[in-house]
């Protein structure tokens, strides 16, 4: 790679697709994970613009990624500009408002009406995950016949029965499940192109690094070695304390954890270490498995002070 190239910033792509029927056209949900990045690459390798239109690659940015994430994507959109010259450039898709725009809002509806939201809870799915992925994909895809989700073969649970009657539901693709590819089979696949993401010496799978439903072993990992991601972490955990008392987890808060780390406390590492299914989650929200209102959780129990301080918290 050049130097040239690695200093790079992400933008567009050059490719026009004004006068291209609906069908032609495709879009590829790049996370920067061993999956959709496999997918991505072995779809421009195959080099087949009829069955693998690609005119738009984009990464839906949380704000709280790792920044070996951003070099990695750097260093992919880099990688594709050297060897598929006039393949579209890597987009950062952001949310139409921001994190603490959302953390400090007032619930909306139902039991809790006007109270602050906090964090997100670890038994919905992730309001950050609709607002920082679903939504800003959903936006730029919605005119895409072909939308690309990296899930693999050996994840069917993750892929929902298309509705024919629903368009959008048609338009979901999984290359990976078309050619039979695991995961197992995506890593081997970067390993052969000695491209494969770092993050992957630390945890099986990535997402935010305040994710509430990541593992105890990958709250360890981040502990361990990112202090400035663990800071921000407590920080926000003792804020959404503050307002509900539930934090980013319903067993510890991280500074209990944080004694346990420093006590000698040393989780095991299980297979999954993140659950964010971002991937899933756009799929069902296209198939309209899911909608708003199923992220919005007002009346979780998490929400319940009462409930919240007694001893079935610690068991859930």
């Amino acid at each position: 790679m050049t130097e040239e190239c690695l200093d790079i910033e992400f933008g567009g792509g050059t490719v026009s697709i004004e006068d291209l029927l609906y069908e032609e056209k495709g879009f590829v949900c790049f996370s920067g994970g061993k999956d959709s990045t496999a997918m991505l690459l072995r779809m421009l390798e195959l080099n087949d613009p009829a069955k693998y239109p690609i005119h738009r690659i984009c990464f839906a940015d949380t704000g709280f990624e790792f920044q070996e994430l951003y070099d990695y994507l750097i260093f992919i959109d880099c990688y594709i500009q050297e060897k598929f010259p006039g393949a579209p450039k890597v987009e950062l898709l952001k949310p139409a408002k921001t994190w603490e725009d959302w953390f400090y809002g007032e619930v909306t509806r139902g039991q809790n009406k006007g109270k602050i939201r906090a964090a997100p809870l670890k038994a919905y799915p992730c309001w950050w995950s609709r607002e920082a992925k679903l939504l800003p994909l959903e936006r730029e895809n919605k005119d895409y016949g072909n939308v690309y989700i990296g899930i693999a073969a050996d994840e069917p649970n993750r892929v929902q029965k298309r509705d024919p009657k629903k368009k959008r539901s048609l338009a979901i693709r999984y290359p990976l499940i078309e050619w039979d590819w695991t995961e197992d089979d995506c890593m081997a696949y970067l390993d052969h192109l000695g491209i494969g993401n770092c993050l992957y010496l630390n945890f099986n799978r990535i997402g935010c690094y305040h994710c509430p439903k990541q593992s105890m072993y990958s709250w360890y990992e981040v502990w361990l070695n990112w202090n400035d991601k663990w800071e921000d972490a407590k920080f926000w955990d003792e804020e959404s304390l503050k307002i509900r008392t539930a934090g980013l987890r319903t067993d510890y808060t991280l500074q209990e954890l944080e004694d346990k780390f420093k006590e000698g406390f040393i989780p095991k590492r299980h297979n999954k270490a993140y659950e964010c299914n971002t991937c899933e989650a756009v799929g069902l929200w296209v198939e309209g498995h899911l909608n708003e209102e199923d992220f919005d959780s007002d009346d979780a129990f998490e929400r319940d002070t009462d409930f919240m301080q007694s001893k079935l918290s610690k068991e859930y």
